[in-house]
């Protein structure tokens, strides 16, 4: 008895995953793969790559990491156990809307188009690929003080990032390959309108 309750469990087991994949194939697209937002995982930069790229912290302020997958990373700013600011990098090849905003930025950050968002926000869109946004907590942090924190990333780094198959990007006009400013002058931080 105990025999044919085993093949019969066994049996019912058998149907129902295989009634259960036969429903869920019209939903497959909603299931995750070998996709980020549409775009295959060897195009898009693994959020480990981002961490060495965040601005080291000031004295008495600590930086942790609180989230890492492909294409984005984030973490956190303390300053006494309070948690200041919200750091993050992410791949917007994953997610081409979010350069939109970009599209009518008059304000720049070492060359590169920046935004406000709201009171608490800031975000600098690097090389047409990487947003880097920076939102105050509690407290929260002046827009020229989330501008400065931004600048401290390592910009440079961040428009040199490539994934395996991606090619390499360039960087914004007045600058040379290896990322030094022209003689040009021009100011570092255009004032946000």
């Amino acid at each position: 008895m105990a025999r044919t309750l085993r093949w019969g469990v066994g049996l019912l087991l058998v149907v129902s995953l295989s009634i259960g994949a036969f429903l869920l194939l019209p939903f497959r697209s909603w299931l995750p793969g070998g996709t980020v937002g549409d775009v295959p995982l060897s195009q898009v930069v693994n959020g480990t790559a981002f961490n060495r790229l965040f601005p080291e912290p000031d004295d008495g302020d600590q930086l942790v990491f609180t989230q890492e997958k492909r294409g984005f990373s984030e973490a956190r700013l303390k300053h006494d156990g309070q948690v200041k600011a919200l750091l993050a990098i992410s791949d917007v090849s994953t997610a081409p809307e979010a350069r939109r905003k970009f599209e009518t930025s008059q304000s720049r950050l070492q060359g590169w188009p920046l935004v406000e968002q709201g009171p608490q926000a800031t975000a600098l869109l690097v090389a047409d690929r990487f947003q880097i946004k920076v939102i105050g907590q509690g407290d929260g942090l002046e827009a020229e003080q989330r501008q400065d924190l931004i600048g401290r990333f390592n910009l440079r780094g961040l428009a040199a990032l490539k994934s395996a198959s991606a090619p390499r990007a360039t960087l914004p006009s007045g600058q040379d390959t290896a990322g030094r400013q022209s003689l040009e002058p021009r100011a570092a931080m255009e004032p946000v309108s």
